[in-house]
């Protein structure tokens, strides 16, 4: 890797919980914020789905939080149903996303 690649390596990084906080509160005030690639970026680092996996998802599949047990996401992988216990980063955009 050259040295600009290895620069942009070190400044990747996901959002903390307070960005994403910030980015949803943006969204919701204006429709024109796209949610979808955080959203993606988030399921795929923080609950290690795979692309494919996420072409799948409905809104059936999400499962809200409910007192302090953490929300879910079932999808499919192959021939199996798998469900992951979502970040809080990533259940914030995955319920503002499909708040629209």
């Amino acid at each position: 890797m050259n040295e600009k690649g290895d620069r942009m390596a070190r400044r990747q990084r996901l959002m903390t919980a307070e960005e994403v906080r910030a980015l949803v509160n943006a969204a919701l005030a204006d429709p024109t914020v796209n949610l979808a690639a955080p959203l993606m970026f988030s399921l795929m680092s923080r609950e290690s789905l795979r692309l494919e996996n996420l072409s799948g998802i409905s809104r059936g599949d999400y499962h809200p939080a409910v007192d302090d047990v953490r929300g879910s996401l079932t999808y499919r992988d192959g021939d199996w149903l798998r469900a992951v216990t979502l970040s809080q980063e990533s259940e914030l955009l995955l319920a503002a996303y499909l708040d629209r």
